[in-house]
């Protein structure tokens, strides 16, 4: 009898439907051989891709390009774009997500096995921000015939989940290498990677809402072609982390326990993040807001009208005397945020300015005035703050969670300043009422980024001014969220790592890979609980 070898081990192909075909070369009767075969899993876990804020394209519900996150060049259209513009463009009632976004093209037997990667939503994210990461993370987790060819062959090389049996990250929280057992399990079974992009300008309750059916989707298109699927695994990016968080855990239905294995979170805004304010208000700097809004005057237009980046605020549970004033005695919130900063309306520094929420408004009428202030006022408590506090705590059983913690390269704000840098003729009369009580006053500063000018009438010297500048951020974090808001602290967290990355690039390899090989750990861990399901094999 002839032993199986490398030569007579049959490796697969796969027929139009995906199903694996076993190719036996038949010998002589004289001849009996061993032919090993390796059999392809049939029973498959997907991995669902959330991105962040802005992260995925959007559309207006014709079919027009509205948002399209493929590069630097497609979002040239934002460079010359007004405030009026882009409140008309980018309204959560007047866009729908656009499935239409650039992809790296699948090989012929990826397609056979799971459909092409825009039937599985990979043009609903953004190429930029994603682009490189789908593919790497869809590779390494459906490298089976790699696997087969390197043991066959022994020819000694490792396959990415191979190579993570020796590979320490040194995560501070849960530690802890793939072991041999772990790896050989994952192998079992199929991990094929898909996106869903969410209109990000909508609120993110809305967007879990949608997450629902579209994972009972991707479960029941799995099952209907034969192959045994009952969980998904989650992998998100920023604020796709509480769209992923109220789905699980908050939306009637109890899907975190009926749908979910685990969450693997990137660089989320856990409690909310001081960037949200400083956006709104000062808009963003450098090329980044030329896109999105280089001022209060671009920013505050479309966000005061889109409750999913007003609920990236920091909550209650961020804590207490974050907000400083230069001037007041005792920093803010003292208990309550939405009214002692958000709502805020005729106070210099308060969240939104309402002459800035609706440019067509541009004689400042009083009635329209108002009418757009309690529009905005009503979507902060009645979307923001509810859906704030409510997910507060809230986490999947198995979560995972990496952060940004590179303070030099990447300075954020833990905390707001704002510093008063009036001139030495400036009277100091009225400095702490000018601070606490001014409204905005309208100079030459047009621009309105982080300079404010605030005055105050005074029963005996007038009208004093005086002028204020938000201090550039300081702390440790991505650029955006800081480690204060990003640290996870709950007995459900498995493991968690702070890296050295930036926030939208967070999934990108420019810095590091440790984010990518935390990702395909954490991903091989929370696999595991398969055996806890009806994918498990049994002896």
């Amino acid at each position: 009898m002839i032993e199986a070898s490398e030569s007579n081990s049959v490796l697969l192909g796969y027929d139009k439907f995906g199903h694996p075909l076993y190719k036996v070369i038949a010998t002589p009767k004289d001849k009996e051989q061993w032919a090993k075969l390796y059999k392809l899993p049939d029973r498959v876990i997907p991995v669902v891709f959330l991105p962040g804020v802005m992260g995925s394209n959007l559309m207006s519900p014709d079919g027009k390009s509205i948002w399209k996150v493929d590069g630097t060049w497609s979002m040239k259209s934002w460079l010359v774009r007004g405030a009026e513009e882009r409140k008309k463009l980018l309204d959560p009632t007047k866009t729908v997500v656009d499935p239409s976004g650039k992809i790296e093209t699948e090989s012929p037997e990826e397609r056979l096995l799971f459909k092409s990667r825009r039937e599985r939503g990979w043009g609903e994210v953004g190429a930029m921000s994603y682009g490189t990461f789908l593919p790497w993370l869809q590779e390494a987790l459906n490298d089976n015939q790699a696997m087969l060819k390197n043991k066959t062959s022994s020819n000694g090389s490792l396959t990415l989940r191979e190579r993570l049996l020796d590979k320490a990250l040194g995560a501070e929280i849960g530690e802890s290498n793939l072991t041999s057992e772990e790896v050989a399990l994952s192998y079992q079974y199929l991990f094929p990677v898909h996106a869903v992009g969410y209109n990000w300008l909508q609120s993110n309750v809305d967007s879990a809402k949608m997450l629902a059916k579209r994972i009972e989707k991707i479960i029941g298109d799995y099952k209907a072609s034969g192959r045994k699927c009952e969980k998904v695994i989650l992998v998100t990016h920023s604020m796709g982390g509480l769209v992923a968080r109220y789905y699980s855990e908050l939306l009637e239905g109890d899907y975190g326990q009926k749908n979910i294995l685990g969450i693997v979170h990137g660089v989320m805004p856990d409690r909310g993040a001081p960037m949200a304010y400083k956006r709104m208000k000062a808009g963003e700097a450098g090329t980044v807001g030329l896109v999105i809004g280089s001022s209060g005057g671009e920013m505050t237009p479309v966000l005061a009208q889109s409750p999913g980046p007003l609920q990236l605020l920091p909550g209650k549970a961020y804590g207490m005397g974050w907000f400083h004033i230069e001037g007041l005695k005792q920093p803010l919130p003292k208990t309550d945020p939405y009214t002692e900063i958000y709502t805020q309306r005729s106070t210099w520094w308060g969240l939104c300015e309402e002459r800035f929420i609706n440019p067509d408004n541009k004689n400042m009428d009083k009635r329209q005035l108002d009418k757009d202030w309690l529009s905005f006022k009503n979507i902060l408590f009645t979307d923001v703050q509810m859906f704030v506090e409510d997910l507060n705590g809230h986490y999947h059983e198995h979560t995972y969670a990496f952060f940004g913690n590179d303070g030099k390269k990447y300075p954020s704000y833990a905390e707001l300043h704002w510093k008063d840098i009036s001139g030495i003729h400036t009277p100091e009369a009225y400095r702490s009422q000018v601070s606490e009580q001014g409204e905005i006053f309208y100079p030459a500063d047009k621009f309105n980024q982080t300079v404010r000018y605030a005055t105050l009438e005074t029963p005996d010297q007038g009208y004093v001014t005086r002028k204020y500048e938000l201090s550039p951020p300081a702390e440790d974090g991505d650029g955006t969220v800081p480690v204060r808001a990003a640290v996870i602290t709950s007995p459900k967290l498995k493991a968690q790592l702070g890296v050295g990355v930036d926030h939208e690039g967070a999934y990108k390899s420019d810095n590091t890979m440790d984010a990518r090989w935390f990702t395909l750990r954490s991903i091989i861990k929370i696999a595991q609980q398969v055996k806890n399901t009806g994918l498990a094999y049994h002896e």
